[in-house]
């Protein structure tokens, strides 16, 4: 005798055994929901494994909170030293951040500080409500996401990179973190 158990299992009796198998006629609704877990274990995993680094508040920045900042991948973030990126690459960069204004929309803005000029970051999407939730509303804690190319022309050094979001009344949430562009070495 042969029937099926609710979880597609295939339950197979006979007068001397009772065998317990997998169906492989599995239907397409149980893959589907089988990938689409897979697939929210897998962004959760790659979340949960960026690594936190060291930052600084902006100078004058007093109308939000940075809680934490990720980057991935960042080894080197274990050591509390600047990350080391590759050119040609991309880097996942997030922080949870609390503004204490509201805004409809928001700007972004990443540049290399230097003491006496900001060099704007070439081929940054601005528009930081792609990465966040708009409207912010004023101490409510939210997280900004945003995958970062690190281009073959930019030149390989120590950076002190600012990534600045602001509201539509110049209110901001600013921070500054290390870098170290170089070059991908070949494999010998």
């Amino acid at each position: 005798m042969i029937c099926w158990l609710p979880c597609q299992s295939l339950l197979i009796a006979s007068s001397s055994s009772i065998t317990v198998g997998v169906s492989p006629c599995v239907p397409s609704q149980v893959k589907m929901k089988y990938f689409q877990t897979v697939a929210i274990v897998a962004l959760c995993l790659n979340v949960a494994w960026a690594e936190v680094v060291n930052f600084k508040k902006c100078p004058g920045e007093e109308k939000c909170t940075i809680h934490e900042v990720s980057i991935s991948p960042c080894p080197e973030a274990a050591e509390g030293v600047a990350c080391t990126v590759y050119r040609g690459t991309n880097v996942s960069i997030s922080f949870d951040f609390t503004p204490e204004f509201a805004a409809n929309e928001l700007t972004a803005d990443v540049s290399w500080t230097q003491p006496n000029f900001d060099l704007p970051f070439v081929g940054m999407d601005t528009a930081a409500c792609k990465s966040t939730k708009c409207p912010t509303v004023s101490g409510t804690r939210q997280t900004y996401a945003y995958d970062l190319p690190i281009k073959k022309s930019y030149p390989p050094k120590h950076y002190d990179v600012k990534w600045k979001l602001t509201g539509e009344n110049s209110e901001s949430c600013c921070f500054i973190v290390q870098i170290n562009i170089t070059k991908k070495s070949k494999r010998t």
